[in-house]
């Protein structure tokens, strides 16, 4: 992502690669990572995650996706709202 001019390779990818993911968030506590992970597990949506070292300590970033459109990911992000978990989509 870093150092690509927007859309530089928006030719080449294939759709089905999932260029859109839902920015869900940061958590210290590895039990909330855990939650979040089974309860969007049950609604269908992929999550991963990210262990970033920071100065407070570890933090797992926590993403959903990846989606193969904007439409995609919104639709996913409408759901995720109806169960009280918040995000942003944003392009991978």
């Amino acid at each position: 992502l870093a150092g690509k001019p927007a859309g530089a390779d928006a030719k080449q990818a294939p759709a089905a690669s999932g260029e859109f993911v839902i920015l869900i968030g940061a958590f210290a506590n590895p039990a909330n990572v855990k939650q979040l992970q089974t309860k969007l597990g049950e609604l269908g949506i992929k999550v991963f995650t990210e262990v970033l070292e920071s100065p407070q300590g570890n933090k797992t970033r926590v993403r959903a996706g990846p989606f193969p459109n904007r439409d995609a990911a919104d639709k996913a992000l409408e759901k995720m709202k109806r169960i009280g978990v918040n995000g942003v989509v944003a392009a991978k």
